[in-house]
């Protein structure tokens, strides 16, 4: 056995792998609510367990929640959620595969290198007791444990430098394509291979990570297995989609012998600057006989070769709003780092956006008054420029917002949504607009109306009908799985009613799916009438799934030390919407037997139920204040 399977063995390094895990959940396509917090609860015994499934090589990987994520205004790409359990045992293995990676990849590759100096010091990442703890805030993960530099670092200091060399060494062409279907279609056993000549003593650590990606490979329609495709959205697989083109960094950067030919990747975009056409065409051909070798295929249609002589290169690389809503957002970031501008400032950075986004870049659409869909870096400048409001408190943005959701299904749109509903709570014009473009056909992806059903979440009041229409989802069993659990957790947040509760109580009992269940089982822990017959039925239940919340149910309404350190987080007054989605565990601790854990959450009510800053939670916190107190 290798070195590093016996450091995968060590607890530390799993814990490690828990929290890089729990910090990339936040970058998930899918949100699948306390799946973290029931992990991190009981984090001892779960390494523990884990521990011991790997040393008896006895793991068994969990199914992944896949889901159709709209890309741009009409295509979709097959995105998914890892499992935590199994996300924390990859996260491991990649933090100690990723030096002796990052030591090979080429100069030329952006995406996913290591952070300068690493966060260290052991021998791979720094040790500290912080990593006894299960929960830490993002910012201790991303300084002491995570070892990547971010994407909001790599990919702008990317962009930069290969604008810089076309524009400083006079290239006069680019050469583009586009990898089909990248993620759908990277050869599991081309991957093992390329990882064995990394570590060619350790087989036991390259096959439990292969085992669990050929875990998850789509079958053929008569169920064979092809070994062929990790899943998109998470750290793991852009970590290993890095490492899978090193092949054809080597062929293309073979030809940078002389000043003739400069080349740059960032994950599978690539950008080949040349100064002759016949070294352009040479390059792409380089390129497309590599990846064949990879069984990996580029799209014809995307494939060009840009002539700046016509000016196309300025065009694709170079918009420069983008340049200037940067240079806003630096500004605000130096000048108000902990707060908001003054009013002067802020009116004044308000009329600086507004000319940005009249401006008219040649080839590019308008950030304002633009007819179709935005694409590319016009895409990219809307959403700089609505970071730019948000960050100094305005909200100028939403309605154009939401006119681009209606147009396009993008999912950085809808992001942006839940983001200012967050930020925004009181805007009544966002429960309007997306009720209005569910009603009227506007919404067509089923992932696009969860999004938004997420984002209504977060808002002061919400009307009946709105609430009439989550129910409705919820209950029809042939809607999309991610949008029934968006609907059941946009319900937990209110006050759902006694004929309500006992028609979710049947759907629960008779719900094929867990992730259904457990946004199911979130609405069922305010039953008062039920509660500890609920609770029991959640704890006891046939799927893993389910067990683990009602684990995470009965010690949250059971144990004082778990119910105070809930409160807390679920009540931090600079993070007020965090409140709306802890809702269902106040009410768990409202009809617990323990007196000290109710008196702990009447004397933690006193002033929410009054004064917390989403007004529509008021109503809830003062029920949940009520039935604990009459119990004491």
């Amino acid at each position: 056995m290798g070195k590093l399977w016996h450091q995968l063995l060590n607890r530390e390094t799993l814990v490690q792998g828990w929290h890089l895990a729990r910090a990339d959940v936040r970058q998930d396509f899918a949100e699948d609510l306390f799946a973290t917090d029931s992990y991190g609860q009981f984090l001892e015994e779960n390494i523990t367990e884990t521990i011991n499934r790997l040393r008896t090589r006895t793991w068994q990987a969990r199914p992944l929640f896949r889901i159709e994520v709209p890309k741009g205004p009409l295509g979709i790409r097959p995105g998914s959620v890892i499992p935590i359990a199994d996300r924390v045992v990859l996260s491991a293995v990649v933090l100690l595969i990723a030096p002796k990676i990052d030591e090979s990849l080429s100069d030329a590759v952006y995406s996913f290198r290591l952070k300068d100096p690493l966060p260290r010091r052991g021998p791979i990442f720094r040790e500290a007791a912080a990593t006894d703890l299960p929960f830490l805030k993002r910012k201790t993960v991303a300084t002491r444990i995570d070892p990547f530099e971010g994407w909001y670092k790599l990919w702008p200091e990317f962009d930069l430098k290969t604008r810089a060399v076309f524009q400083e060494k006079g290239f006069r062409y680019l050469a583009t394509s586009d990898i089909a279907a990248y993620f759908e279609n990277i050869q599991i056993p081309i991957l093992r291979d390329q990882l064995l000549k990394h570590f060619n003593t350790e087989h036991e650590l390259i096959n439990l990570l292969c085992h669990f990606l050929e875990s998850w490979a789509d079958r053929t329609a008569d169920g064979r297995p092809h070994h062929r495709g990790i899943p998109q959205g998470n750290m793991i697989s852009s970590f290993l989609g890095n490492l899978f083109l090193m092949p054809l960094d080597a062929v293309v950067e073979a030809m940078e012998a002389s000043d003739e030919v400069a080349y740059f990747r960032y994950m599978d975009d690539v950008r080949i600057f040349t100064k002759h056409r016949s070294d352009a065409r040479v390059a792409l051909l380089y390129m497309a006989r590599k990846l064949r070798e990879l069984h990996l295929n580029v799209q014809t249609a995307k494939t060009r070769i840009y002539d700046e002589a016509e000016g196309e290169i300025q065009r694709l690389l170079v918009d420069s709003r983008v340049d200037d809503l940067n240079t806003v957002i630096d500004q605000v970031k130096t000048n108000f780092p902990s707060e908001q501008p003054p009013a002067k400032e802020k009116r004044a950075t308000q009329a600086r956006l507004k000319v940005l986004a009249r401006r008219r870049e040649e080839g590019s659409q308008p950030i304002l008054g633009a007819r179709r869909p935005l694409e590319d870096l016009s895409l990219r400048a809307f959403s700089r420029w609505v970071t730019a409001h948000m960050m100094i408190g305005s909200d100028r943005y939403l309605d154009r917002l939401l006119r681009e959701i209606g147009k396009s299904s993008d999912n950085k749109l809808t992001k942006k949504l839940v983001a200012t509903a967050k930020r925004f709570p009181r805007k009544r014009r966002i429960e309007i607009g997306v009720m209005g473009m569910i009603g009227g056909g506007d919404i067509i992806f089923d992932y696009q109306e969860a999004e938004c059903l997420r984002a209504l979440r977060y808002l002061n009041r919400l009307q009946a009908t709105t609430f009439d229409h989550a129910f409705a989802r919820l209950k029809d069993g042939r809607n999309d799985r991610y949008l029934r659990m968006q609907a059941g957790y946009l319900l937990s947040r209110s006050i759902v009613s006694q004929r309500r509760l006992t028609a979710i109580k049947y759907l629960f009992e008779r719900e094929s799916d867990p992730y259904v269940q457990v946004a199911a089982g979130l609405i069922l822990a305010q039953d008062r009438s039920a509660n500890a017959e609920v609770v029991r039925g959640i704890l006891l239940h046939l799927n893993e799934k389910i067990r683990e919340m009602g684990k995470l149910f009965r010690v949250t309404k059971n144990e004082p030390r778990v119910s105070k350190r809930m409160l807390e987080h679920a009540l931090r007054p600079e993070v007020p919407w965090l409140t709306c989605d802890y809702l269902p565990m106040l009410h768990l601790m409202a009809n617990s037997r323990d007196t000290t854990i109710r008196q702990s959450l009447v004397d933690a009510l006193r002033q929410p139920r009054l004064k917390h800053p989403i007004v529509g939670v008021r109503e809830v916190l003062q029920k949940i204040f009520t039935e604990a107190r009459t119990t004491i």
